[in-house]
């Protein structure tokens, strides 16, 4: 008697074989390129390269690519995942789940930065941008997947990428970047009165709203631009009010308080007349 396979049984059996093709038409390629190699007197790096400008099949690109991993060819790597990227949508027996699926290892792992950035190019998968976005060594693929986030800063996995970004990165300008797109409040408060950089600090202040957080800027921060960003943004009255008040106070209570620009004085007069 037959067995009956149920649903699960059968998409198991299916991806099975799936892989099994695809591992055969991986063996299949490398076998032609040796023959190739041969035939022409050639060497198998010099025919790899003519093939990735004359391949257009997917399965074959993807096994010059693999094959390139283990002679420790990078552009030729490069040249793979730019043309794949680049054509896949237009190969109906290739989807989008499997393109990424193929990009990920090399936007993630690959050896050289060149070939990582090519792929996070080309990435729509949120998961591995964000690890790409925090965790690469390299600074120019970091800031490559917070620009290729930006794509897609509507998504809540994007924007929490970037808040962790702007919190993060060892780099003031890859900061500052990402500071231009978060929206998160709290992000943005953070940042407004914590990180190292003025302009990171002035750029996240004209973005913040909560009357609270302005206040401390304007009493706490000791860059002129900084409190004037958070001046202008603060709508408040009666907040503007107590701050005015607080600053004049502790400038003269305390030699040791923060420096606070002397126009609060007649700001502080003003309100309170």
């Amino acid at each position: 008697m037959a067995k009956k396979f149920n649903q699960p049984d059968l998409q198991q059996q299916q991806r099975l074989e799936q892989e099994a093709q695809q591992k055969k038409a991986m063996e299949q390629e490398a076998e032609r390129i040796r023959a190739l190699a041969e035939q022409r007197g050639q060497n198998e790096r010099s025919v790899m390269d003519g093939l990735v400008e004359g391949d257009t099949a997917p399965r074959a690109l993807e096994a010059l690519a693999k094959n390139s991993l283990e002679v420790h060819e990078w552009y030729l790597r490069f040249m793979v995942v730019e043309k794949l990227g680049r054509q896949i949508l237009l190969d109906e027996g290739y989807t989008q789940e499997e393109l990424q699926a193929w990009l990920v290892p090399y936007a993630l792992r690959d050896a050289n930065s060149y070939v990582r950035r090519a792929a996070i190019k080309h990435l729509t998968d949120l998961a591995a941008l964000g690890k790409a976005s925090s965790g690469d060594a390299e600074p120019v693929v970091r800031q490559k997947a917070v620009e290729r986030l930006f794509f897609f800063e509507t998504d809540p996995k994007a924007l929490e990428a970037l808040g962790v970004v702007a919190l993060r990165d060892p780099l003031a300008e890859i900061r500052h970047t990402a500071v231009k797109r978060i929206v998160d409040q709290a992000t943005i408060a953070t940042v407004a009165k914590e990180d190292a950089e003025p302009e990171i600090r002035e750029s996240a202040t004209q973005k913040l709203t909560g009357q609270e957080d302005l206040a401390w800027v304007l009493l706490n921060d000791p860059t002129v631009q900084v409190r004037s960003a958070a001046a202008e943004r603060m709508t408040d009255v009666s907040a503007l009010v107590q701050t005015a008040t607080k600053a004049k106070k502790g400038r003269t209570a305390s030699a040791a308080a923060p420096k606070v620009d002397a126009d609060l004085d007649a700001l502080a007069a003003d309100l309170e007349g």
